[in-house]
């Protein structure tokens, strides 16, 4: 190795001394040696231009670069004032001085094809609201309780026949498949001539087993559409249970009922000229009966006679303050004042034999009616007949015959129409009850109840038990 590199030393020297390479090893050397002068002077300048000053340029650089777009940034914020600006033409929002109008719900129901029953008040479809109610006369002696499908009755009629007995008849509006009466109506007794009149008044078809004479010329000076059992269609319409004895024991089927109309062609929807009569109703659960209103009334004036006679000390008040009164009790309703009274039980003693009576419940709101020592049942059920409303109308009843035949004021037979009859009586509702008239036209199929200043009737919609009671017996009733 060692002569290796003594060799290469010696070839350096020998390429410096001698003649031929002497000039050309001088020219490489110089060549070299400018080249690394050349390099470091490079070097030099290349580091001093980028490090010369750098504490001063970068610190006096960086100022520049954020002062300048600072300005940028924060004059485009003076646009967002515009955006704000534009919303306070709409922040007065005027709403709570102009309350959104609430929508009549007569229009939301009528949009709907509904109309408020004239049977119930309830809002029902059209084409229910416009069919014939039925009619049914069902027997209510004790043996023949509890009856069956008589809860299913809309409206419920009671009145006194022969022998202090009373027997009812059921108003129904809709009787489907899905009634719990379907199979099952009765039983079924015969007619008296007041229940055809009845009937007549709301356009009905009459369903009866049986009718006495006067019956039968009062349903054909009515020209009324019936149903009856000893006729042809009466075993299209009726079934004989034999597990009770006759003649209690004769049942009417839904189905029955509509294969014999079907038969007789009778007309199912209501008569074009057909005039809803009888009463009206408030709306459901919103609308003012007319106890509600004679309320507000009596409220009213209280007030205003408690204003009268207080303490006041500026004088000038007071009289705004009855001014107020009076103009309040005016826009309420437009009627005056009447006694209310409360109606806890109703007793209709309609004689020693029959002496129904009905209790309020303040949670339900409903009258539960009894007879013959026991709650009032429907045999189809095992539910008691419970009612919204309670109207007792006083007639002028008397024995028609030496049979006990009753006839009624205004419901006779005699020359086919009796003379317009008026009258008074009760009507009772969630715990209250006012005194009422009413007013029969048989001539003109019209019967209606009326506050005492001449108001038309407003029921609580739902059921209605309707007790036609006699004269000679007004003083028997107790509203306890």
């Amino acid at each position: 190795m060692k002569e290796k590199i003594t060799a290469f030393f010696g070839k350096i020297k020998e390429f410096y001394t001698s003649e031929e390479t002497k000039k050309k090893a001088f020219i490489i050397t110089g060549g070299v040696a400018a080249a690394i002068v050349i390099a470091i002077v490079l070097i030099v300048v290349l580091s001093g231009g980028k490090s010369g000053e750098p504490d001063t340029k970068v610190v006096d650089a960086a100022p520049t670069v954020t002062e300048e777009p600072t300005p940028e940034p924060t004059s485009e914020p003076t646009a967002t004032p515009e955006p704000t600006s534009e919303p306070t033409p709409t922040e007065p929002e005027v709403t709570p001085d102009v309350p959104t109008p609430t929508p009549d719900p007569a229009e939301i129901h009528l949009a709907n094809g509904e109309k408020q029953s004239y049977i119930t008040g309830q809002w029902v479809k059209e084409e229910i609201a416009n069919l014939r109610p039925y009619c049914m006369m069902f027997n209510n002696i004790a043996v023949a309780n509890p009856q069956s499908g008589i809860g299913c009755a809309d409206i419920l009629y009671e009145i006194l026949v022969e022998g202090n007995i009373t027997r009812c008849m059921g108003v129904f509006e809709n009787l489907t498949d899905e009634s719990s009466c379907k199979d099952r109506m009765g039983s079924v007794r015969s007619a008296r001539h007041y229940y055809a009149s009845i009937a007549s008044e709301y356009d009905a078809i009459f369903i009866h087993y049986g009718e006495t004479t006067y019956a039968t010329k009062k349903i054909a000076a009515l020209k009324l559409d019936h149903l009856e059992g000893t006729y042809g269609e009466g075993n299209i319409i009726f079934y004989r249970d034999k597990n009770i004895k006759a003649p209690h024991n004769a049942f009417a089927t839904l189905e029955g009922i509509h294969k014999a109309i079907e038969q007789k062609k009778f007309r199912t929807d209501h008569k074009e000229d057909f005039v809803p009569q009888h009463f009206d109703f408030a709306y459901p659960e919103v609308g003012l009966t007319s106890i509600d209103e004679i309320e507000q009334v009596n409220n009213a004036e209280t007030a205003s006679a408690d204003n009268a006679g207080g303490d006041i000390a500026d004088g000038e008040n007071a009289g705004t303050d009855n001014a107020e009164a009076s103009s309040n009790e005016k826009e309420t309703v437009n009627i005056t004042p009447q006694e209310i009274s409360t109606a806890a039980v109703v007793k209709l003693p309609f004689s020693s034999y029959a002496q129904p009576y009905l209790t309020y419940d303040e949670e339900t709101k409903l009258y539960t009616r009894y007879q013959y020592g026991g709650v009032h049942i429907d045999y189809n059920t095992n539910e008691p007949l419970r009612f919204n409303n309670i109207i007792i109308q006083i007639v002028q009843e008397s024995n028609r015959d030496k049979n006990g035949y009753q006839d009624i004021e205004g419901y006779g037979d005699r020359d086919g129409h009796h003379n317009p009859e008026t009258g008074k009586g009760y009507y009772i509702c969630e715990g209250k009850c006012i005194e009422i008239t009413w007013a029969k036209n048989e001539a003109a199929y019209t019967m209606y109840y009326y506050t005492l200043d001449g108001e038309k009737l407003k029921l609580r919609p739902g059921k209605t038990f309707i007790a036609l009671f006699p004269h000679y017996r007004a003083d028997k009733i107790e509203i306890e």
